[in-house]
């Protein structure tokens, strides 16, 4: 049914109830991206669409969160360029200013794992009006993804020594502040490979277990896969022949266990919909229907949303059953 059918106090019960929704599968695509479940991401995110689809008014804020997302996904699949695409969209669907930096620093990233010339250039130009201005952000997310962006971009220009002091100054802020597990694997991970490029073997050891420990506890497969890329290099450097065999053999399961799952993620029905690069296309309501979205009156009406959040139902549904509709009952039966 769509929002011009909904009365006043209809369109803002519903709001309460999809923001709430929307939050929940937002954190759920992004949980299952850092778990290496593509399609359990898919699904997530292809019921974030629908329901934008849905109440484009109502949802007009979380426009800009699902591009974001969809992006996020594209960039863990590989599809880079799309997921610079995705990012940039996001950035132009928002007034703020912190999820605009976020996006750029996202779209920064996907650029330089692209590895050309031109998309470095990309990548330095969205990265350089961020880092600008990243004193004046409240909290320490922005600062930290724009560390980590300039510092992982330092190290592709081999200028190691500087990479090395964002890198650390980003790591210690992020596990002072922040507490992002994942965003701290990855410090790891890269001040590992400048250690190893910079010939301490030691510390490059030291870190990379910790790396490899943490992505494992986050089952974040990928991040695992270049934690013993750079374990390989060293033992190589180190003459160490018989660990090296025995990482690679590791390293070959891992990398077929990433390659299952890419596979079955691209084969799915949703997987080029999400990455496409084409904006979210919703029937905008004109200004008559506006009025009647506010104004009302309306039917009784089945939206299939919980009566709980002030919509007419058919049959009242018992209070045990409220703020349970058939969607989320089928998430909450999953692992998240």
């Amino acid at each position: 049914m769509p929002e011009v059918e909904l009365q006043h106090s209809a369109i803002w019960m519903a709001g309460v109830y999809l923001m709430l929704l929307m939050q929940f599968l937002e954190n759920k695509v992004a949980i299952d991206l850092t778990r290496t479940e593509f399609v359990e991401a898919q699904e997530a995110l292809v019921q974030m669409r629908h329901w934008f689809v849905r109440f484009p008014t109502i949802l007009q804020a979380c426009e800009s969160t699902i591009e974001m997302l969809r992006g996020q996904y594209a960039h863990s699949v590989g599809c880079y360029s799309e997921a610079a695409f995705h990012f940039l969209e996001a950035s132009k669907l928002t007034q703020s200013k912190s999820t605009q930096a976020m996006s750029q620093i996202y779209a920064a990233v996907s650029f330089i794992c692209i590895s050309d010339a031109e998309s470095s250039a990309k990548a330095v130009d969205l990265i350089g009006p961020v880092l600008g201005v990243i004193d004046s952000f409240v909290g320490v997310r922005e600062k930290t993804c724009a560390l980590y962006t300039y510092g992982f971009l330092l190290m592709r220009q081999q200028n190691l020594q500087e990479a090395r002091v964002r890198l650390a100054s980003g790591l210690q802020t992020t596990h002072t502040y922040l507490g992002n597990l994942q965003l701290v694997s990855q410090y790891l991970t890269v001040l590992g490979n400048l250690a190893l490029a910079l010939h301490d073997t030691g510390q490059a050891r030291e870190i990379l277990r910790s790396a490899l420990t943490l992505s494992k506890k986050l089952y974040d497969i990928p991040t695992q896969n270049w934690v013993l890329s750079n374990l390989t290099a060293l033992y190589q450097q180190s003459g160490e022949k018989g660990s090296e065999m025995e990482n690679l053999e590791y390293q070959r399961r891992k990398i077929e266990d990433l390659q299952q799952k890419l596979a079955t993620a691209r084969s799915s029905v949703h997987h080029n919909e999400l990455i496409e690069k084409v904006k979210l296309q919703v029937q905008q309501l004109n200004e008559h229907d506006m009025k009647r979205a506010i104004a009302g009156p309306s039917k009784s009406i089945d939206l299939d949303i919980p009566e709980s959040v002030g919509l007419l139902t058919p049959q009242p549904m018992p209070s045990s059953a409220r703020l349970m509709d058939q969607d989320i009952g089928r998430l909450r039966k999953r692992r998240v």
